[in-house]
């Protein structure tokens, strides 16, 4: 294998310094006695084959005779003149040629081996041979070759005798390559498919073509503009292509030629083609009928950044004055004045520079109707309007969770009952139909309210007036009391709670001043007589649970809860409870009001419309008060 190497390197050190040109000396003469048999025929680099001179073909001498004779082998490009070389440990180097001998199944070049004694100066003991020490060999590219044998006397050819066989070599890589009997040829020339594909700058096509010996290594496609530079584009197989960089609205005549190590096809049959960009999508118009017009309106089609809009062209069916009509960029409107009939309408984007074009758009129809006038006078009557207080017995709002030093923690309440109105998820809260809960008394132990109905706003039915009864009355238990064990007022009280029913403030007064919904509690007195405690003994912890959110012109009631009270000593004023049984009213505390009463009311507020009211009820029971059941008053009134 060192052999093997040592030649080859000497090869191709011998190709890499050669001057490129081709060698014309004897290069049509053709061997003199006949051509070798190669079995394979083709194959690859690595293919063990045998070749095989002419029956019969010898030397004039043998290799024991004085002077001695030898035979050679050879591999070398087309061009090259076997006749011409010389040997001398293998055949001569040719400046831009590839030579080289043959080389055995092994690997071994086969050099300067002795003819035979007898019959004298034949050509045997010829091995089996590969081409795989040439694999990667510095100039051997596809291409046309010739194999053979030679005969030498001191290293010149011996009396013209050689013999050769044309090979071609073709897909050449690192790794290997594939040899074909035979010299091939350049490629025949491509077919051109008869269409080019226009684009922007660019046209796109498609070719065929033939096998060829040595297989094509690649292909050209030349674009020849009537004016301007040519364009080419190397191509790897047939199939498609694009060739970009084009000017478009230019005639380009368009060729392909392939090529291999043999040569270069002739052109292909020429397509004319001229790159120009796609249509730009249409506008989607639409027509609407008016009095006397038409009104058309339509999208902006996307296109390309290089096309500018400029404006819009608008032709009418049949035609008006004034078709075509014109729109400037940026308008995506018309009206079209025109007499009582039908008519189709289409419109088309007009760009600059005129190379781009917009499509048409869909045809839109609409009727121009004639002038039509008819007047309908409309009344309706606002009703007065009135300061509105209800209560649903049974009815509560939430609750917030709360805690102090004295009831300790109090947890969260949910709106009760279950099948209270349900939550809107906009306002946060709605009556749902008819007022759910029970409807307040009108005395104690007496009938429920009549108009309970029409709660939270009953009017009557003929007038339409609100007139809801009062007082009206709930009950709350505040259930068994259960006595302070721990904190300041250990001892000293028992606590209750519980939720006040829900109070709802309608305000439809024609003066927008405000108002306040005030809450004052009597004092507890025990059912048989006997003992009593202040009113200043419960406190609240006011909510409002909803207001009218604004209205569409964005008026906006805004509603604020009063303060918290918490259980003051018997003689405060200002606790919950009154001076005797009777409301002072001048000592009521707020549950809630309006913002505008409040004076802290922001712009676009006010105090008209709906609100909830809820409270969470906070009761101390002083441990000197008898046992027994007390009752007390809890009124509220609004102003």
């Amino acid at each position: 294998m060192q052999t093997k190497f040592t030649r080859f390197a000497a090869v191709a050190a011998a190709l890499a310094v050669a001057t490129v040109g081709l060698i014309t000396t004897n290069a049509a003469a053709a061997p003199a006695l006949g051509t070798n048999v190669l079995v394979a025929s083709t194959g690859t680099a690595n293919t063990i084959f045998t070749l095989t001179p002419p029956v019969g073909a010898s030397c004039t001498g043998s290799g024991s005779g004085v002077p001695a004779y030898r035979w050679q082998t050879f591999f070398v490009s087309a061009a090259v003149d076997a006749s011409t070389l010389t040997y001398a440990s293998g055949p001569n180097a040719v400046a831009g040629q590839f030579v080289s001998p043959l080389y055995d199944s092994v690997g071994t070049p086969i050099l300067n081996r002795n003819p035979a004694s007898s019959p004298l100066g034949l050509i045997s003991g010829i091995p089996t041979m590969s081409l795989s020490s040439l694999i990667g060999a510095v100039g051997l590219v596809d291409g046309a070759y010739k194999i053979g044998f030679a005969c030498t006397q001191a290293g010149a050819l011996d009396a013209g005798k050689y013999w050769e066989t044309a090979i071609t070599i073709g897909n050449v890589t690192a790794t290997g390559f594939t040899y074909a009997l035979g010299a091939g040829a350049a490629p025949v020339a491509p077919v051109l498919a008869g269409t080019l594909t226009p684009g922007d700058q660019t046209l796109g096509g498609s070719f065929t073509a033939a096998l060829s010996t040595p297989t094509t290594t690649g292909y050209t496609v030349t674009a020849v503009p009537a004016s301007g530079p040519t364009v080419t584009v190397p191509v790897a197989a047939v199939g498609a292509f694009t060739l970009t960089g084009l000017v478009n609205g230019t005639s380009y005549a368009v060729t392909v030629t392939g090529a291999n190590g043999v040569g270069t096809s002739v052109n292909s049959n020429t397509v004319n083609g001229t790159p120009s960009p796609p249509v730009i999508g249409a506008p989607v118009l639409t027509a609407t009928s008016g009095v006397g017009q038409v009104v058309l309106s339509w999208t902006t089609p996307v296109a390309p950044g290089a096309a500018t809009l400029s404006g819009y062209t608008v032709i009418a069916t049949p035609t008006v004055a004034g078709s075509p009509f014109s729109a400037v960029a940026g308008v995506n409107t018309l009206n079209v004045p025109a007499p009582g009939g039908s008519y189709s309408f289409t419109v088309q984007a007009i760009y600059t520079p005129v190379i781009y074009v917009g499509a048409v758009s869909n045809a839109a129809s609409a009727s121009s109707n004639n002038a039509q006038t008819l007047i309908q006078d409309l009344m309706v009557v606002r009703p007065a309007g009135a300061l509105v207080l209800t209560q649903r017995c049974g009815v509560y709002g939430s609750a917030a969770a709360v805690s102090d030093n004295v009831f300790g923690p109090l947890a969260l309440l949910l709106a009760s009952p279950a099948t209270a109105d349900p939550v809107d998820a906009t306002t946060g809260y709605t009556f749902g139909g008819l007022p759910t809960g029970s409807a307040p008394l009108l005395t104690v132990g007496g009938s429920g309210d009549p108009v309970f109905g029409g709660y939270p706003y009953p009017v009557d039915a003929v007038t339409g007036l609100p007139n809801p009864s009062y007082p009206t009355r709930c009950g709350i238990d505040l259930g068994t009391g259960k006595l302070i064990t721990s904190g300041p007022k250990a001892g000293q009280y028992f606590t209750a709670t519980g939720r006040m029913a829900q109070i709802t403030v309608v305000n439809t007064q024609d003066v927008d001043g405000g108002w306040t919904l005030n809450g004052r509690m009597s004092t507890f007195t025990r059912t048989g007589g006997g003992d009593s405690f202040s009113g200043n003994l419960l406190g609240w912890n006011p909510e409002v649970t909803y207001d009218s959110a604004p209205n569409l012109d964005g008026y906006d009631m805004v509603v604020l809860p009063g303060g918290v009270r918490e259980a003051t000593s018997t003689a405060s004023t200002t606790g919950l409870g009154a001076a005797s049984n009777d409301v002072n009213t001048t000592q009521s505390q707020s549950l809630a009001k309006s913002a505008a009463f409040a004076g802290t009311a922001p712009g676009g507020t006010g105090s008209l419309g709906m609100a909830v009211i809820d409270a969470r009820l906070r009761l101390l029971i002083p441990v000197s008060a008898n046992s027994g059941t007390y009752t007390g008053t809890l009124t509220f009134t609004t102003v």
